[in-house]
């Protein structure tokens, strides 16, 4: 028995054990069944029957029966860092979900009546969140849920200064934009009864209040979301070119996934039907969330309008904001999200 035979042994061997341990804890689905079989069955049979690596050498062309297992195993790691990855991606979300469960218990039940509710999600935003509060209670705007995601700044001291203004949900964990809007969702799903609509509102001071009025006046029972746009022709911005420019690219690519034509993808401020929460729940991790919230709409066929609001940069939000260079990034996430989970 040469050392190549030996490490057969020892591989299927493993590859055994494994096998047995997982379906021990009922872990195994039909396919995984079928691959770990597949491998364990061909180490095997070459370990015993070397010949067969000759066989299938001349069937597939190739110059050693060695490099068959070369590229077979090739094959089967991909597919096991596919496995990995979903793993890890199913482990950050049940972390996210207790975070959730935590913030929203500790935050208590409460049953109001409005026509409006903001939503703040807030990660280190200590310099603008006591202004970005302030100006919408200043517009008689007193239905807040702030959700501190995890901040190490001074947000907390920042957010007990209004402790009898606003609701406060704590994430102890910071776990992202996405999941701080999730846990604002499912807290209203849950307490609040006779609520009209949900506003989504950035905490670095960007979104101007003064553009709800304009929500107000195209909301209907006709439409479950309005999404604000910075390029309708009523819209104020002063987005820098190359911002633009990626933007409009995510237009195409929304397009091209959702079927959906909008003239704005990645505007934050929305002003959506509490019926229609139901539906709109975030899963994706991460700034991409905004495409899977398109992408529900297109799915649920829920019904939406484009409003014109007004967006200010300054050099703090363009600091905190999502930048430019991770835009493949957020392509590849949604991508492995939409087709791989």
């Amino acid at each position: 028995m040469n050392f190549l035979d030996i490490f057969f042994v020892i591989s299927w061997i493993i590859i055994f054990l494994l096998w047995l341990d997982i379906a021990r804890r009922q872990k195994f689905n039909a396919l995984h069944f079928l691959v770990f079989l597949s491998i364990w069955l061909g180490l095997m049979v070459f370990t015993f029957f070397p010949w067969v690596l000759t066989a299938l050498w001349n069937i597939f062309g190739l110059q050693r029966g060695a490099d068959l297992l070369v590229y077979v195993s090739i094959i089967f790691l991909i597919y096991f860092v596919l496995l990995l990855l979903r793993k890890l991606e199913e482990n950050k979300e049940d972390i996210t979900k207790l975070v959730r469960e935590i913030a929203i218990q500790n935050a208590g039940k409460s049953e109001f009546n409005a026509s409006e509710i903001f939503i703040i999600p807030a990660y280190n935003e200590w310099e603008v969140l006591e202004k970005t509060i302030s100006r919408v209670l200043e517009a008689g705007f007193s239905n807040i849920v702030v959700v501190n995601d995890g901040s190490r700044d001074n947000s907390r001291s920042i957010l007990d200064t209004f402790w009898d203004k606003i609701i406060v949900l704590h994430h102890y964990k910071n776990r992202g934009q996405w999941a701080a809007l999730e846990t604002g969702f499912e807290y209203v799903r849950r307490f609040w009864w006779d609520i009209g609509y949900v506003v989504t509102y950035d905490s670095d001071g960007q979104h101007d209040i003064a553009d709800i009025q304009k929500f107000r006046e195209n909301a209907s029972d006709e439409i479950d979301i309005l999404l604000g746009s910075r390029f309708l022709s009523e819209s104020k911005t002063n987005v820098s070119l190359k911002k633009k420019i990626v933007l409009k690219l995510w237009i195409i690519f929304t397009f091209f996934l959702s079927q959906i034509k909008l003239s704005d993808t990645h505007n934050g401020y929305r002003y959506i039907k509490k019926s229609a929460l139901q539906d709109i729940v975030i899963t994706i991790d991460g700034m991409w969330h905004a495409s899977e919230i398109i992408d529900i709409i297109a799915q649920k066929k829920l019904r939406y309008k484009e409003v014109p609001v007004h967006i200010k940069y300054t050099e703090y939000s363009l600091a905190k904001g999502q930048k430019i260079s991770n835009g493949m990034n957020v392509l590849t996430r949604f991508i492995w999200s939409k087709f791989f989970r």
